[in-house]
Protein backbone atom coordinates (compact mmCIF):
# COMPACT_ATOMS: atom_id res chain seq x y z
CA UNK A 1 0.00 0.00 0.00
CA UNK A 2 1.39 3.18 -1.21
CA UNK A 3 2.44 5.46 2.41
CA UNK A 4 -0.18 9.08 2.28
CA UNK A 5 2.76 11.09 1.57
CA UNK A 6 5.40 11.56 -0.48
CA UNK A 7 8.49 13.81 -0.58
CA UNK A 8 10.43 13.68 -4.07
CA UNK A 9 12.84 16.25 -5.78
CA UNK A 10 10.59 18.49 -8.14
CA UNK A 11 12.53 17.90 -11.19
CA UNK A 12 9.96 20.40 -13.43
CA UNK A 13 12.26 22.91 -11.40
CA UNK A 14 14.97 24.15 -11.09
CA UNK A 15 17.65 22.66 -8.57
CA UNK A 16 16.61 23.01 -4.97
CA UNK A 17 12.97 22.57 -5.12
CA UNK A 18 10.83 19.67 -3.62
CA UNK A 19 7.04 18.52 -3.97
CA UNK A 20 5.00 16.54 -1.06
CA UNK A 21 2.27 14.52 -2.74
CA UNK A 22 -1.16 14.46 -0.31
CA UNK A 23 -2.84 11.47 -0.93
CA UNK A 24 -5.90 11.14 0.81
CA UNK A 25 -6.17 14.67 1.21
CA UNK A 26 -8.70 16.65 -0.54
CA UNK A 27 -8.14 19.29 -3.15
CA UNK A 28 -9.11 22.59 -2.83
CA UNK A 29 -9.33 24.76 1.29
CA UNK A 30 -6.17 25.96 2.90
CA UNK A 31 -3.32 23.58 2.50
CA UNK A 32 -0.91 25.92 4.29
CA UNK A 33 1.29 23.43 6.43
CA UNK A 34 4.20 23.30 9.49
CA UNK A 35 6.99 20.49 9.54
CA UNK A 36 7.85 19.45 12.82
CA UNK A 37 11.17 16.72 13.80
CA UNK A 38 10.60 15.55 17.24
CA UNK A 39 13.03 14.88 20.19
CA UNK A 40 14.57 19.10 19.06
CA UNK A 41 14.27 22.18 20.99
CA UNK A 42 14.40 23.83 17.70
CA UNK A 43 11.51 21.64 16.60
CA UNK A 44 9.40 23.77 14.02
CA UNK A 45 10.60 24.75 10.73
CA UNK A 46 10.48 28.87 10.27
CA UNK A 47 11.51 30.85 6.74
CA UNK A 48 14.84 30.91 8.15
CA UNK A 49 15.24 27.36 9.54
CA UNK A 50 14.76 25.72 12.43
CA UNK A 51 12.88 27.56 15.45
CA UNK A 52 11.21 26.85 18.90
CA UNK A 53 7.90 28.14 18.21
CA UNK A 54 5.64 27.03 15.47
CA UNK A 55 5.19 28.43 12.18
CA UNK A 56 2.76 27.75 9.22
CA UNK A 57 4.19 27.96 6.01
CA UNK A 58 2.89 29.03 2.65
CA UNK A 59 3.82 26.64 -0.37
CA UNK A 60 5.35 27.74 -3.55
CA UNK A 61 2.47 26.71 -5.29
CA UNK A 62 -0.56 23.94 -5.20
CA UNK A 63 -0.68 21.22 -7.76
CA UNK A 64 -2.91 18.34 -8.38
CA UNK A 65 -1.66 14.52 -9.25
CA UNK A 66 -3.83 11.86 -9.63
CA UNK A 67 -6.83 13.56 -8.35
CA UNK A 68 -4.23 14.37 -4.57
CA UNK A 69 -3.12 18.26 -4.00
CA UNK A 70 0.84 18.35 -4.34
CA UNK A 71 2.84 20.90 -2.22
CA UNK A 72 6.08 22.78 -3.75
CA UNK A 73 8.27 23.82 -1.36
CA UNK A 74 10.75 26.44 -2.64
CA UNK A 75 14.88 25.95 -2.19
CA UNK A 76 14.72 28.27 0.87
CA UNK A 77 12.45 25.83 2.74
CA UNK A 78 14.06 22.28 1.30
CA UNK A 79 18.19 23.11 2.13
CA UNK A 80 17.10 23.35 6.17
CA UNK A 81 15.44 19.91 6.25
CA UNK A 82 17.57 17.25 7.12
CA UNK A 83 16.96 12.89 5.66
CA UNK A 84 14.49 11.13 8.33
CA UNK A 85 10.86 11.17 10.01
CA UNK A 86 8.90 14.35 9.84
CA UNK A 87 5.67 15.31 11.03
CA UNK A 88 3.49 17.63 8.47
CA UNK A 89 0.86 19.70 9.86
CA UNK A 90 -2.13 20.86 8.50
CA UNK A 91 -3.56 23.58 10.66
CA UNK A 92 -6.45 24.24 8.45
CA UNK A 93 -7.70 20.67 7.92
CA UNK A 94 -6.36 19.70 11.36
CA UNK A 95 -4.50 16.63 10.84
CA UNK A 96 -1.32 15.61 11.94
CA UNK A 97 0.49 12.91 9.02
CA UNK A 98 3.76 11.30 8.59
CA UNK A 99 6.05 12.01 6.40
CA UNK A 100 9.84 10.54 5.77
CA UNK A 101 12.37 12.95 3.66
CA UNK A 102 14.82 10.60 1.67
CA UNK A 103 18.64 11.18 1.11
CA UNK A 104 17.98 12.07 -2.55
CA UNK A 105 16.24 15.54 -2.90
CA UNK A 106 19.23 18.02 -3.28
CA UNK A 107 19.57 21.11 -2.25
CA UNK A 108 20.45 24.54 -3.37
CA UNK A 109 21.92 27.63 -1.64
CA UNK A 110 23.30 30.70 -2.47
CA UNK A 111 22.43 33.11 -0.03
CA UNK A 112 19.85 34.78 -2.23
CA UNK A 113 15.91 35.62 -1.71
CA UNK A 114 15.49 34.65 -5.39
CA UNK A 115 15.49 30.84 -4.14
CA UNK A 116 12.40 31.43 -2.74
CA UNK A 117 10.69 32.03 -5.85
CA UNK A 118 11.67 29.40 -7.90
CA UNK A 119 14.80 31.10 -9.33
CA UNK A 120 18.08 29.32 -9.08
CA UNK A 121 21.15 31.77 -10.18
CA UNK A 122 23.38 30.27 -12.95
CA UNK A 123 26.71 29.99 -11.60
CA UNK A 124 29.65 32.31 -11.70
CA UNK A 125 31.98 31.33 -14.75
CA UNK A 126 35.03 29.51 -14.23
CA UNK A 127 37.87 31.78 -13.25
CA UNK A 128 40.67 32.15 -16.23
CA UNK A 129 44.36 30.92 -15.09
CA UNK A 130 46.69 34.13 -16.57
CA UNK A 131 48.70 33.52 -19.27
CA UNK A 132 52.63 32.37 -18.67
CA UNK A 133 54.66 35.48 -20.41
CA UNK A 134 56.73 34.27 -23.74
CA UNK A 135 60.31 33.15 -22.80
CA UNK A 136 62.81 35.53 -23.45
CA UNK A 137 66.35 35.17 -24.90
CA UNK A 138 68.71 36.06 -22.45
CA UNK A 139 71.13 37.43 -24.96
CA UNK A 140 68.70 40.14 -26.43
CA UNK A 141 67.91 41.53 -23.01
CA UNK A 142 71.48 41.72 -20.85
CA UNK A 143 72.31 44.38 -19.48
CA UNK A 144 75.76 45.66 -19.52
CA UNK A 145 76.66 47.33 -16.36
CA UNK A 146 78.73 50.20 -16.99
CA UNK A 147 82.18 50.74 -14.52
CA UNK A 148 81.51 52.30 -11.31
CA UNK A 149 83.18 56.03 -11.82
CA UNK A 150 86.71 56.53 -9.83
CA UNK A 151 86.47 58.10 -6.52
CA UNK A 152 86.81 62.16 -6.01
CA UNK A 153 89.93 63.45 -5.30
CA UNK A 154 90.04 64.29 -1.10
CA UNK A 155 89.21 67.64 0.08
CA UNK A 156 91.74 69.10 2.55
CA UNK A 157 89.74 70.31 5.18
CA UNK A 158 89.89 74.19 6.10
CA UNK A 159 90.29 75.52 9.86
CA UNK A 160 87.13 75.98 11.98
CA UNK A 161 88.28 78.57 14.47
CA UNK A 162 86.84 81.44 12.87
CA UNK A 163 83.48 79.50 12.93
CA UNK A 164 83.85 78.87 16.57
CA UNK A 165 84.49 82.63 16.96
CA UNK A 166 81.22 84.15 15.04
CA UNK A 167 78.93 81.40 17.41
CA UNK A 168 80.49 82.74 20.41
CA UNK A 169 79.24 86.84 18.99
CA UNK A 170 76.17 85.63 18.24
CA UNK A 171 75.45 83.82 21.56
CA UNK A 172 76.93 87.15 23.56
CA UNK A 173 74.33 89.48 21.38
CA UNK A 174 71.94 87.20 22.01
CA UNK A 175 72.13 87.02 25.57
CA UNK A 176 72.25 90.71 25.88
CA UNK A 177 68.79 91.18 24.26
CA UNK A 178 67.06 88.52 26.51
CA UNK A 179 68.57 90.18 29.46
CA UNK A 180 66.84 93.59 27.88
CA UNK A 181 63.52 92.28 27.03
CA UNK A 182 62.97 90.49 30.43
CA UNK A 183 63.90 93.80 32.31
CA UNK A 184 61.74 96.31 30.48
CA UNK A 185 58.73 94.04 30.16
CA UNK A 186 55.62 94.35 31.98
CA UNK A 187 54.21 91.08 33.36
CA UNK A 188 50.64 90.47 32.91
CA UNK A 189 48.06 90.18 35.78
CA UNK A 190 47.63 86.51 36.38
CA UNK A 191 43.73 85.05 35.64
CA UNK A 192 41.92 83.64 38.22
CA UNK A 193 41.52 79.79 37.79
CA UNK A 194 37.78 78.75 37.61
CA UNK A 195 36.97 76.33 40.53
CA UNK A 196 37.31 72.95 39.15
CA UNK A 197 33.55 71.05 38.47
CA UNK A 198 32.72 67.60 39.65
CA UNK A 199 35.06 65.00 37.98
CA UNK A 200 33.47 63.25 34.88
CA UNK A 201 30.96 60.53 35.96
CA UNK A 202 31.45 56.60 34.49
CA UNK A 203 29.27 55.64 31.61
CA UNK A 204 25.94 54.22 33.00
CA UNK A 205 26.51 50.22 32.66
CA UNK A 206 24.14 48.55 29.96
CA UNK A 207 20.47 47.58 30.38
CA UNK A 208 20.07 44.38 32.00
CA UNK A 209 20.45 45.90 35.98
CA UNK A 210 16.76 45.46 37.27
CA UNK A 211 15.38 43.35 34.51
CA UNK A 212 15.67 39.61 35.93
CA UNK A 213 11.75 39.58 36.89
CA UNK A 214 10.53 40.81 33.32
CA UNK A 215 9.14 37.94 30.72
CA UNK A 216 11.04 37.91 27.24
CA UNK A 217 8.21 39.47 26.07
CA UNK A 218 8.31 42.35 28.65
CA UNK A 219 12.51 42.48 27.34
CA UNK A 220 11.64 43.36 24.13
CA UNK A 221 9.30 45.90 24.58
CA UNK A 222 11.15 47.91 27.31
CA UNK A 223 14.55 47.69 26.04
CA UNK A 224 16.08 50.98 24.76
CA UNK A 225 18.14 49.52 21.78
CA UNK A 226 18.53 45.86 19.72
CA UNK A 227 22.00 45.72 22.13
CA UNK A 228 19.97 46.42 25.22
CA UNK A 229 18.00 42.85 24.18
CA UNK A 230 21.28 41.51 23.46
CA UNK A 231 22.39 42.44 27.36
CA UNK A 232 19.80 40.73 28.56
CA UNK A 233 20.37 37.25 26.56
CA UNK A 234 23.83 37.19 27.56
CA UNK A 235 23.04 37.69 31.64
CA UNK A 236 19.91 35.06 31.74
CA UNK A 237 22.29 33.09 29.79
CA UNK A 238 25.03 33.33 32.51
CA UNK A 239 22.27 32.73 34.86
CA UNK A 240 21.07 29.68 34.07
CA UNK A 241 17.97 30.63 32.16
CA UNK A 242 18.84 28.89 29.01
CA UNK A 243 14.76 29.33 27.28
CA UNK A 244 14.97 33.03 28.18
CA UNK A 245 18.15 33.58 26.33
CA UNK A 246 17.85 31.52 23.09
CA UNK A 247 14.28 33.39 22.75
CA UNK A 248 16.26 37.16 23.43
CA UNK A 249 19.24 35.88 21.11
CA UNK A 250 16.26 35.30 18.29
CA UNK A 251 15.07 38.75 18.66
CA UNK A 252 18.54 40.54 18.64
CA UNK A 253 19.64 38.82 15.69
CA UNK A 254 16.46 39.59 14.36
CA UNK A 255 16.78 43.37 14.35
CA UNK A 256 20.72 42.86 13.28
CA UNK A 257 22.88 42.68 16.35
CA UNK A 258 25.65 40.42 14.48
CA UNK A 259 27.05 39.05 17.85
CA UNK A 260 23.73 37.84 18.57
CA UNK A 261 23.87 35.47 15.41
CA UNK A 262 26.96 34.55 17.03
CA UNK A 263 25.44 33.12 19.75
CA UNK A 264 23.12 31.08 18.49
CA UNK A 265 25.68 29.18 16.48
CA UNK A 266 27.41 28.82 19.60
CA UNK A 267 24.21 27.00 21.05
CA UNK A 268 24.26 24.51 17.90
CA UNK A 269 27.93 24.22 17.95
CA UNK A 270 28.91 20.22 18.66
CA UNK A 271 32.33 22.19 19.62
CA UNK A 272 32.04 22.51 23.20
CA UNK A 273 27.92 21.89 23.36
CA UNK A 274 26.45 20.88 26.78
CA UNK A 275 23.25 19.12 26.68
CA UNK A 276 20.07 21.36 28.10
CA UNK A 277 21.83 24.34 27.33
CA UNK A 278 18.86 24.71 25.89
CA UNK A 279 19.17 21.56 23.42
CA UNK A 280 19.37 18.30 24.10
CA UNK A 281 21.65 17.55 21.07
CA UNK A 282 24.01 19.83 18.48
CA UNK A 283 23.37 20.81 15.49
CA UNK A 284 25.67 21.63 12.74
CA UNK A 285 23.92 22.62 9.97
CA UNK A 286 22.18 25.37 12.25
CA UNK A 287 26.00 26.07 13.60
CA UNK A 288 27.73 26.82 10.07
CA UNK A 289 24.25 28.95 8.61
CA UNK A 290 24.45 30.99 11.96
CA UNK A 291 28.54 31.33 11.95
CA UNK A 292 28.54 32.64 8.39
CA UNK A 293 25.56 35.37 8.86
CA UNK A 294 27.67 36.64 11.61
CA UNK A 295 30.38 36.67 9.52
CA UNK A 296 28.77 38.39 7.02
CA UNK A 297 27.05 40.79 9.54
CA UNK A 298 30.60 41.57 10.28
CA UNK A 299 31.13 40.08 13.50
CA UNK A 300 34.94 39.16 13.97
CA UNK A 301 34.32 37.24 17.04
CA UNK A 302 32.78 34.44 15.02
CA UNK A 303 35.95 33.71 13.17
CA UNK A 304 37.82 31.62 15.37
CA UNK A 305 34.63 29.81 16.27
CA UNK A 306 33.44 29.24 12.06
CA UNK A 307 37.24 27.84 11.91
CA UNK A 308 36.79 25.40 14.56
CA UNK A 309 33.69 24.37 13.49
CA UNK A 310 34.69 23.76 9.66
CA UNK A 311 37.35 21.31 10.90
CA UNK A 312 35.32 19.43 13.03
CA UNK A 313 32.92 19.02 10.08
CA UNK A 314 36.10 17.81 7.77
CA UNK A 315 37.11 15.20 10.38
CA UNK A 316 33.53 13.97 10.27
CA UNK A 317 32.81 13.89 6.74
CA UNK A 318 36.78 12.28 6.23
CA UNK A 319 34.85 8.96 7.77
CA UNK A 320 31.38 9.21 5.50
CA UNK A 321 29.01 11.73 7.58
CA UNK A 322 26.81 12.70 5.05
CA UNK A 323 25.48 16.02 6.83
CA UNK A 324 28.92 17.43 7.87
CA UNK A 325 29.92 17.01 3.45
CA UNK A 326 26.65 18.84 2.46
CA UNK A 327 27.27 21.37 5.33
CA UNK A 328 30.32 22.23 3.83
CA UNK A 329 29.44 22.36 0.48
CA UNK A 330 26.74 24.82 1.62
CA UNK A 331 28.18 26.88 3.80
CA UNK A 332 31.84 27.00 2.41
CA UNK A 333 31.16 26.99 -1.09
Amino acid sequence: MAPPLRAEADTARPLGHARIVLRGVATGGDLRFCLLREGYAAGHLGPRGWQVGEAVLDPLAVEEEGGAPVLVLPPALVRHVEPGPLMLRLPALGRDLALFWPADIPVYDTGDDALALGGAKAPPPPAQKPKRPAPVDDETTRVVTPPPPPPPPPVEPRPRWPLVLVALLVLAAGAGGAWWWWSTREVPPVAAVPPAGPPPQPAAPEWPEGTDGLTPAEVVTRAPSPAGILAVALRRQAAGRHDDALLLFEEAADRGIAPALTALGRLYDPNGFVAGRPFTSPDMRQAADYYRRAALAGDTQVLAHREALKAYLEAAAAVGNVTAAEALREFWP
